[in-house]
């Protein structure tokens, strides 16, 4: 983050290895999470020495939350990035379908999965928008596929005109945007959430590392 001007930048470059980085608090799942299934790590990183990572086979694992409401209107109105990478190969499942949400936005006792994915048994997955209700919920097609690299994902929201996109390494997901969307259960956000947690036991760790977290009033990129 040195150098860089966004309204919040995390490189995950301060704490400990197997701690929580500094200014960020648990956010308990509603499983009951191992004490290892989320922190600080330096196996894997896309920058610098340090990486967040989630490791656990268990459902609704815990993550990490940041409060920005501090960031004024920026914290409803943004462009966001994160990069992040799965262990390879990845999970997947024997049967049905894993959900798994990467990041989200909360506030109001309300979470708003911004950086969401539900993966095949054939190993492709979706892109999706998604609310703990699956009320307007939004899916894209089954058009990618996890490998060893590290990837970007962007997101914008505009809680005020209920609005909503997606990038992947990019290229926007047109599938899963909208605009007035009245069932988007979009409200003011306190909190950034972050760190994968799924809704069906896989059938082994679901291992993933997230690093360079970014937001700020225009789009961040994945320079």
């Amino acid at each position: 983050c040195a150098g860089k001007t966004y309204k919040l930048c995390e490189d995950f470059e301060s704490g400990i290895v197997g701690g929580l980085p500094t200014g960020w608090t648990i956010y308990q799942g509603y499983g009951k999470g191992a004490a290892t299934d989320v922190g600080l790590a330096n196996d894997q990183f896309h920058s610098g020495r340090m990486s967040l990572k989630s490791d656990s086979a268990m459902t609704g694992q815990r993550r990490v939350q940041k409060n920005i409401a501090s960031l004024g209107v920026t914290a409803s109105k943004h462009w966001g990035r994160v990069f992040y990478k799965v262990q390879s190969p990845a999970v997947k499942p024997t049967s049905g379908v894993l959900h798994i949400t990467f990041l989200g936005l909360s506030g109001s006792n309300q979470e708003n999965r911004v950086v969401d994915i539900v993966e095949a048994t054939d190993g492709t997955h979706q892109w999706l928008y998604n609310n703990p209700d699956d009320h307007g919920s939004l899916g894209s097609s089954y058009n990618w596929k996890f490998d060893a690299a590290w990837h970007c994902a962007e997101w914008y929201v505009d809680v005020s005109t209920k609005s909503y996109r997606f990038f992947s390494d990019g290229t926007e997901v047109k599938q899963i945007g909208f605009v007035n969307k009245s069932d988007s259960e979009m409200v003011d956000y306190t909190a950034i959430i972050v760190g994968s947690t799924f809704y069906q036991t896989p059938p082994s760790a679901w291992v993933m590392w997230f690093d360079d977290l970014a937001i700020d009033d225009n789009q961040v990129g994945c320079q």
